[in-house]
């Protein structure tokens, strides 16, 4: 395979090139000469990702508790995919892959210290580059400049990704809504013909739990509670306090005018366990209150309507990109989802999710009815979606057959992913200053994994 030049960073118009334009003619103000132009009526692009968020938790998936009623609303406007499946279990690959359109054995972002590497066309970099203005507000460690996600952004904002900010509460989802619906207001305000991408990263469902006065009281389970009921409690209320944040957001873009003609993705990084299967958090399972997770697109011109088949974070890009009328890489592991947007059914497709942190690796492929789990010690667990939806009954011995073809598509993903790997620049790896370990800390981030699937909490 020929290396990988970035599509010549999207065929010789580097990001710095752009920007040195868009430093010319006023940031968010394109039309100079060279500067390149979006397709007359393009739509914006509002991407929502909300850290932590498990799928299942969301009134618009069947859950009885009242945690989600903005996206609830939001949802019934759009096409909700009912099983998408995250790329990795936690912030950073699963991020990276989102960005990127790549699994997570291409991208080698599979530490807390890795950074995206420059070779890589971002999402971001794309729309850029086709004539997008682009604004990020992130609340993560993982989503900032420092770990090379915010590549191709002309105006970023991560001043609330750090514990630093409230570090007794970390609480930031009022923030991040208030600084989108500033952009949004400057935006309606500037009356140029300019589409524009904004990315909002959520924080506040990721552990550690906060109470929200008038809030998270009305979450809180009658009678006696174990640590599950806790834990689910104080979560539930931490989604509603998200959802209405969100949903401010979703009200301006409508008050403004800016509905009709932007692209809407909803989707998370990866979602929570709370002892399904014997421990809590995420980064350490595989299964499906872990990986599996909201995705909901609202284009326009697309109507309303459930998507049931397997879907994985690495369709997003290509999703993105074939609405907004813009070129995607060839080679690129994930499909466009256009299709079922337009209510055609889609082929089946294997989901991959992947875990290489440190000497911990964990390995998920999931086709049709079948769940297949890896450990790093060659171990395997086949799990029957039709029967055990949950995930509870190994019937790898029932089912050998079976067993034996995942695995061996499950290794012809990966190799796929490493050979693409050759293409780009490997991941660099960061050295945290004492600061910087601390921050990682506070966020549960501070140590590395060294154990089985499902027996250690982080």
């Amino acid at each position: 395979m020929d290396p990988v030049d970035g599509d010549s960073k999207i065929r010789a118009m580097s990001v710095w090139t752009w920007m040195s334009a868009l430093a010319v003619v006023g940031l968010g103000a394109c039309g100079g000469k060279g500067v390149p132009r979006a397709p007359a009526g393009a739509p914006n692009v509002l991407f929502l990702t909300i850290d932590t968020l498990r799928a299942d938790r969301l009134g618009f998936a069947g859950y009885a508790r009242p945690t989600s009623p903005a996206l609830d609303a939001f949802a019934a406007s759009a096409v909700v995919f009912e099983d998408a499946q995250a790329s990795a279990p936690w912030t950073l690959p699963a991020l990276s892959s989102l960005m990127t359109g790549e699994v997570a054995a291409t991208h080698g972002c599979s530490t807390f210290g890795s950074v995206l590497d420059d070779s890589f066309v971002t999402l971001t970099e794309r729309l850029l580059a086709g004539g997008y203005d682009t604004a990020c507000v992130v609340s993560h460690l993982f989503a900032t400049s420092r770990h090379g996600l915010q590549q191709g952004f002309v105006h970023t904002d991560d001043s609330y990704a750090y514990p630093e900010v409230d570090p007794a509460r970390n609480i930031s989802s009022q923030v991040i809504s208030d600084q989108a619906i500033r952009f949004l207001d400057q935006k309606k305000a500037t009356a140029d013909a300019t589409p524009w991408m904004l990315w909002l990263h959520y924080f506040d469902p990721h552990e550690d739990y906060m109470e929200h006065p008038g809030i998270s009281a009305d979450f809180v389970t009658s009678g006696e509670r174990n640590a599950a009921q806790v834990y689910g409690d104080l979560y539930d209320g931490e989604v509603r306090y998200t959802d209405l944040h969100v949903g401010r957001v979703l009200a301006r873009l409508e008050e403004l005018g800016f509905a009709a003609n932007t692209l809407v993705v909803l989707v998370a990084d990866h979602g929570e366990e709370f002892f399904e299967h014997g421990a809590a958090g995420h980064g350490h399972s595989m299964h499906r209150e872990v990986v599996h997770v909201p995705l909901v697109i609202r284009a326009p011109g697309c109507a309303p309507a459930r998507v049931t088949e397997t879907v994985r974070q690495i369709d997003v890009l290509p999703t993105v990109l074939e609405l907004v009328s813009l070129p995607s890489a060839a080679g690129l592991p994930g499909r466009s989802l256009v299709p079922a947007l337009r209510g055609q059914n889609l082929s089946e497709m294997g989901a991959l999710s992947e875990l290489a942190n440190g000497a911990y690796h964990l390995d998920s492929w999931q086709r049709g009815r079948f769940k297949l789990i890896r450990d790093g010690k060659g171990g395997a667990r086949l799990y029957d979606l039709t029967s055990d939806p949950l995930e509870l009954s190994d019937v790898a011995a029932q089912h050998a057959s079976e067993l034996k073809a995942l695995l061996g598509e499950l290794d012809d993903a990966q190799a796929a992913g490493r050979e693409r790997a050759k293409l780009y620049g490997g991941a660099r790896e960061l050295a945290f200053t004492p600061g910087q370990q601390d921050d990682l800390d506070k966020l549960g981030y501070g140590s590395q994994h060294d154990a089985s699937d499902g027996d250690q909490a982080k």
